[in-house]
């Protein structure tokens, strides 16, 4: 069958470019084997200079040959022969189908007995170690194939691939297969134990014209462009727009606003050690916010259809485990707090202000609640139960709530001393502690939302905690209540199902849903918390 060479020419923006059709009698095989069907594309950067373009030329068209004849002896039940290029090629794919197939699947200890094997078969005759080279008995070469033969799942992929070996080029390709078996069952033991810097080894094997062509499924969109697509499809929360709108900043400049499609694992693995040589966020922060962000949102990409893979899934810091108990306000932070709450404050400021630093540190004290749903509260979520004592009702149509469950929660009797009741029932409706009325009617930007003003509030009680001397970085100026009311409440015998129904957390259990408590049960519970020794004049 004649098939006409594929010739190279320029594409309209000065790329490289050609096209090879793929024969029809192998089009099926084709498209099973490599996902092409019709023709295989070549492109490369227009800054190759003739020669270099016409050398990767060459090497993609004996590569894609290569296939095709592999494929018809296939077909016609022989056995094909390999040039080394084509056998370097095949191990390449072979490199990268084993990592996809175990890159999840043992430990290290696993992968450190399974090198055992093989060094165990190098040293059966003699103290080799499985890399060395020197000249080995045909009784020792096949015992060390066999353990190369098992250990890579070789048939496994020929028969994926759809190809077929004599003896004498599977013992060649076991050869030439066992340095690349050592290597990727070491990167593999890396990884496992969450080291994932970039591999090396790869980068010394060929890639298929598949994988090198950068034109062949472009996403059409760069990092920015890809978060700019997820917040409008998505939708989410504006405190996440607003956290992660600098990660994909951040992300666009270092890539140069590539393509997504063609951020590799290296530009992934590099970015992540740019910000940590930044200094700008630890390795926690790096991990739960960055990588994160980056993680998630490229995987809306590949279910979009738009990428193959994800660079950033596995990617993570290693950080140690850490061993702090700190999260909770010690006493003494806890008092600073409380007593500047009762201070007088200056007539100048704002009512709505002076009343959030009046009683939001108080009712994040007594209910455990987050800060952000004490700052929404509105006058309708303070409600007089039938049996006598105040509830807090937490909605999520008064703003955020975590996990998107409202809950109730009953009211500390300090609370109601100090004359909580008294403030709400002064209230107008709606917000207490801040004015709807004053919000900014600029027209929000969907990549940069306006905070809430609820946010912004507690924002404020934040900056007011740090400059009443609260200056621990291990514990935060708001949410440190929720610690400290979890804590305290323990402390003081508070089942764990009713310290977790004041929170909002959930235990994980099935039996959890059957044994929730009832309103009554959290008013029985927070008789037996303990007060905090500070009272209003």
């Amino acid at each position: 069958m004649t098939v006409l060479m594929p010739s190279l020419s320029r594409a309209k923006n000065g790329d490289w470019f050609a096209r090879k059709v793929i024969p029809s009698d192998v089009r099926d095989d084709y498209q099973s084997a490599f996902g092409v069907r019709q023709e295989e594309r070549f492109r490369k950067t227009s800054l190759l200079t003739a020669t270099q373009a016409k050398a990767e030329f060459a090497g993609w068209v004996a590569d894609v040959e290569g296939r095709i004849a592999t494929l018809r002896a296939a077909q016609a039940g022989g056995a094909q022969k390999f040039s080394t290029r084509q056998m370097h090629a095949l191990i390449g794919r072979w490199y990268d189908w084993f990592v996809l197939q175990h890159e999840q699947s043992f430990s290290v200890e696993e992968w450190d007995f399974r090198y055992g094997q093989l060094e165990d078969a190098v040293e059966k005759f003699g103290g080799l170690s499985p890399s060395d080279d020197e000249e080995l008995s045909p009784r020792h070469k096949a015992l060390i194939r066999a353990k190369v033969l098992e250990l890579s799942q070789l048939p496994t992929f020929m028969a994926q691939e759809g190809l077929k070996l004599d003896s004498h080029a599977q013992d060649e390709l076991l050869d030439r297969l066992k340095p690349d078996l050592i290597a990727v069952m070491a990167l593999l033991r890396r990884r496992a134990g969450g080291n994932y810097a970039p591999d090396e080894h790869r980068k010394t094997l060929p890639r298929s014209s598949a994988e090198t062509a950068p034109t062949a499924k472009l996403a059409g969109w760069s990092p920015w462009e890809a978060f700019e697509a997820w917040v409008k499809e998505r939708q989410p929360e504006a405190s996440t727009i607003n956290r992660w709108r600098g990660v994909f900043v951040h992300l666009n400049d270092h890539v140069e606003s590539r393509d997504v499609a063609l951020i590799t694992e290296e530009d992934a693995v590099a970015w992540k050690d740019k910000l940590l040589q930044e200094g700008n966020a630890g390795g926690r922060t790096i991990n739960e916010v960055w990588l994160t962000a980056a993680r998630r949102v490229f995987n809306w990409v590949k279910a979009q259809k738009r990428l193959s893979a994800n660079p950033f899934d596995g990617l993570k810091v290693a950080v140690p485990r850490s061993t702090s108990t700190k999260g909770e306000f010690s006493d003494a932070d806890a008092e600073t707090i409380l007593k500047a709450t009762l201070e007088p404050q200056p007539s100048r400021r704002n009512e709505y202000l002076k009343a959030a630093r009046r009683w939001v540190p108080w009712l994040c004290a007594y209910t455990g609640s987050r800060p952000g749903e004490m700052t929404q509260l509105r006058k309708e979520d303070v409600e007089l139960h039938k049996n006598g004592f105040w509830m807090i009702h937490i909605r999520t149509d008064a703003g955020t709530v975590k996990g998107n469950v409202s809950r109730t929660v009953v009211m500390h009797e300090h609370l109601v001393e100090q004359g909580f009741i008294e403030f709400v029932r002064r209230s107008g409706t709606g917000p207490l502690f801040y004015n709807p009325a004053s919000a900014s009617k600029k027209e929000d930007d969907p990549l940069n939302p306006k905070r809430p003003m609820y946010v912004q509030l507690r924002q404020k009680l934040g900056d007011w905690v740090r400059e009443l001397g609260v200056t621990d970085k291990d514990v935060s100026p708001n949410h440190a209540w929720r610690h400290t009311f979890k804590r305290r409440a323990a402390r003081a015998k508070i089942e764990q199902r009713l310290r977790d129904a004041f929170c909002g957390h959930s235990s994980g259990t099935v039996g959890s849903i059957y044994e929730r408590p009832s309103i009554e049960d959290l008013a029985d519970a927070i008789k037996d918390f303990p007060r905090y020794p500070v009272e209003a004049a």
